[in-house]
């Protein structure tokens, strides 16, 4: 995917989603390549970070769904315990 087309779909990051730190190894050539077309572009290079990782779960199937709620859990009343 071409960065302008990362940084066309840039997402707005939700106020109330939990916000975490992920830290990557990588070359230092191409961390400093990254953030020089990020500045060129006028982009943060976290947000075109978390547009890449929402593409590749897109195009691979995948999406992590956010928490339910635990469901109630309904007992069952005159019921006994199974004897064999």
């Amino acid at each position: 995917m071409a960065v302008n087309t990362l940084v066309a779909l840039l997402p707005m990051l939700d106020s109330e989603e939990k916000i975490i730190s992920l830290r990557i190894s990588m070359p230092e050539d191409l961390k400093n390549e990254f953030k020089a077309i990020c500045a060129r572009q006028g982009a943060n290079m976290s947000e075109v970070i978390v547009t890449f990782v929402k593409g590749y779960i897109a195009e691979y199937g995948y999406s992590v769904q956010p928490k339910s709620p635990p469901a109630a859990t309904a007992t069952k009343q005159g019921q006994s315990k199974g004897k064999g």
